[in-house]
């Protein structure tokens, strides 16, 4: 059974943001704030910035448009959008309404394309009302979920085939030793790790699918 992390949301917690505060004084901030921030195992990272439209503003959320007020708030855009090509994210902005205000049936999806120091140049609006957002949010959601093993090779993707090397295997016959070791003497072990997803087999996955690429450029085992 693959361990899913995951947890529910509760309710806002305003420590960390009231913290950074605290310490930064008058001090101008140079940190943005993804309102949400999640990996699809086919789009990669996506960014999310929900844009609250209150009740007392005149527009409301099919209306209002960051351009309506891009020169007072600029720089967070820019940020967001910075942060969306270094991640080589979708950059999702979301305009809604409180629940329960005049607006509240109103979602709009604005997925951004292109964006410059004067505004967004490239976008793709959708119009939604709160209950098919929630479906299209709960889809996305739920192919985003992710497992612990699968978290674990992607970070151990990043190292090098001679870290990954000197990891230990702690436990079966060879318990104690390092995964190069292991797979001087007996590859097969290693193989049936991987095939019964044994304990630390994302890593030994890794391992031996870097050192197939390295020798020929052909993977044995696919994730």
């Amino acid at each position: 059974m693959r361990e899913i992390l995951s947890k529910k949301l509760g309710n806002d917690d305003e420590s960390g943001f009231n913290f950074s505060k605290e310490l930064l004084g008058d001090n101008v901030t140079a940190a943005v704030n993804f309102d949400r921030l999640q990996k699809h195992p086919q789009h990669g990272y996506i960014i999310f910035e929900y844009l609250l439209c209150e009740e007392t503003q005149n527009v409301t959320p099919y209306t209002s448009h960051p351009r309506r007020y891009w020169n007072k708030n600029k720089n967070k855009f820019l940020s967001l959008w910075r942060a969306k090509l270094d991640f080589e994210a979708k950059l999702y902005l979301v305009n809604y309404a409180k629940k329960g205000t005049r607006a509240d049936g109103e979602v709009l999806l604005i997925e951004v394309f292109d964006m410059d120091e004067n505004g967004i140049t490239q976008e793709l609006q959708i119009k939604h009302t709160r209950d098919s957002f929630a479906k299209w949010f709960v889809k996305l959601n739920n192919e985003c979920l992710d497992n612990t093993d699968s978290m674990i090779y992607d970070i151990y993707s990043h190292k090098s085939t001679s870290e990954i090397a000197d990891y230990v295997i702690d436990f079966g016959k060879y318990n104690g030793e390092t995964i190069a070791s292991i797979y001087q003497k007996d590859q097969k072990y290693l193989n049936w790790i991987i095939e019964n997803k044994a304990k630390h087999y994302s890593i030994v996955q890794c391992y031996i699918e870097k050192l197939n690429k390295n020798s020929c450029g052909s993977i044995k085992y696919i994730k």
